[in-house]
């Protein structure tokens, strides 16, 4: 079993561009999907690019339905930069929905066919998927046609939800075991789920997380809250809402910007065990005492959860005026909003994947926002050692208890002092732990180290 531990330095790195050239073909998420595995899939094929390496992405983001689709601007030109560096993407076409039944689309098939498009072109040197479905079981299928080895990468659900699907699960652990590396974070219960996958010992690695990116770094992005909620409203009409709906949610949006209230927000997908009723409900209450409060959203959800969840806010009449809920933006922009609120909350509770990690935490403080945070993500994350209750953190024990969450954001409204406090050790904390994360994705080393076959101390303990 191997654990990358530190990032190289730039003499290494040169070092690295002089050894050797990979080419690399990766299936995964990328933007415009929404969510941290796109974010970090994402990186990693621009750290490969960093490294010298050529990379061939194949996804199905441009397929991807409204709800779970980042809302693109003009300025965003991201992906354009990445293939004029020399990156290439390939983004499977759209398919009339019941061109066949019973419908479902065929993404692992078209992937298949994008894979062996690139391949005629040039053999990978390593195939790498990232997330099981369908982008895992293509890179397997396609490494073992051309015995090219495979990366694997899980991330939560994959792994705890949609392993425990027999038939699913069946699949994945026959791919899982032939793996020439199955990338892990530091869990015992991952670990002895990939045990009884049938991974090998040696084809484990255990990796942290890159450092987040750049833009969380630079305070003068600007978040221009009139300008994405006018490009929402042509963005919210190709979700299927009915009419009320729509011109109820275009009104709301119109009308929050007016507000100067303190903002509490909250960003990523939407449920129950994310808190998001939770939150509404407190603010709600406060700005029924006449607190000056506001709430601001990205929300990702299948339009159908979208408007449920919007009916459930516009039913708060306290809360028109002082609210604006907006589709997920891409990676790039999320520092940006986060800067835009006076304080973030994150409010996972009874989570059903108890390995899972968010990383939100880990971007609010790194923006210098005050974090409003569940006990239950409190412990989970990998430095919860190092958080102290209204001291680099406001916890709320239990998020179900709408009073005690009422009263922790009254609390921090109220209090300069204590966001300060906030602010100033949040701060500090981050800084420790962006210093100690490594500066890419360790997935490059690995990738190397099994092309290369030669592992560095740097890359794997």
């Amino acid at each position: 079993m191997h654990s990358p531990k530190v990032h190289l330095g730039r003499i290494a790195e040169v070092d690295r561009l002089r050894r050797f050239q990979m080419h690399v073909l990766l299936f995964g998420k990328i933007p415009p999907i929404q969510g941290g595995v796109s974010r970090s899939t994402w990186l990693a094929a621009c750290d490969f690019l960093d490294a010298g390496h050529s990379i061939d992405v194949i996804t199905n983001a441009e397929a991807m339905e409204y709800g779970f689709r980042q809302m693109t601007m003009e300025a965003d030109d991201e992906i354009e930069v990445f293939q004029q560096r020399g990156g290439t993407i390939h983004n499977v076409e759209s398919i009339p929905t019941q061109s066949y039944i019973p419908w479902a689309p065929p993404f692992l098939t078209q992937m298949l066919g994008a894979g062996l498009e690139s391949i005629k072109r040039k053999v990978p040197d390593i195939i790498i998927g990232w997330y099981f479905e369908p982008y895992g079981v293509a890179a397997s299928l396609l490494g073992r046609m051309y015995n090219v080895p495979v990366v694997l990468r899980h991330a939560g659900s994959d792994l705890g939800r949609l392993r425990n699907v027999s038939t699913l699960g069946i699949a994945y652990d026959a791919f899982l075991s032939e793996a020439a590396a199955v990338i892990t974070g530091k869990s015992a219960q991952t670990e002895t789920i990939l045990k009884q996958a049938g991974v090998r010992d040696d084809a484990v690695f255990r990796a942290k997380g890159r450092a987040l990116h750049r833009s969380f770094c630079d305070p003068s992005q600007v978040f221009d809250l009139p300008e994405l909620v006018a490009r929402s409203e042509e963005w919210f009409s190709n979700y299927g809402f009915d009419d009320d709906t729509y011109q109820k949610l275009i009104a709301w949006n119109r009308a929050g910007l007016e507000s100067d209230d303190p903002a509490i927000g909250s960003y990523g997908k939407i449920a129950e065990v994310k808190g998001t009723y939770n939150l509404i409900d407190a603010i709600d209450a406060l700005a029924s005492k006449g607190i000056k409060v506001s709430y601001r959203a990205l929300w990702s959800a299948t339009p159908k959860r979208f408007a449920h969840a919007f009916k459930y806010l516009s039913e708060r009449q306290n809360m028109r005026g002082r609210s604006i809920v907006l589709p997920p933006v891409a990676p790039w922009r999320v520092p940006g909003f986060i800067r835009s609120c006076s304080a973030v909350a994150f409010l996972e509770n009874r989570f059903p994947i108890t390995f899972h990690t968010p990383q939100v935490p880990r971007e609010v403080i790194a923006c210098g926002s005050p974090l409003i945070l569940s006990g239950e993500i409190y412990e989970k994350v990998y430095f919860g050692s190092q958080l102290v209750d209204r001291v680099n953190v406001l916890k709320i024990d239990d998020p179900q208890d709408v009073a005690q969450l009422e009263k922790g954001i009254a609390d921090l409204i109220a209090s300069s002092e204590l966001r300060q406090c906030l602010i100033h050790h949040s701060k500090a904390l981050s800084r420790v732990l962006e210093a100690r994360a490594p500066i890419g994705d360790p997935i490059v080393e690995i990738a190397e180290g099994l092309v290369g076959n030669e592992y560095r101390s740097a890359a794997v303990g």
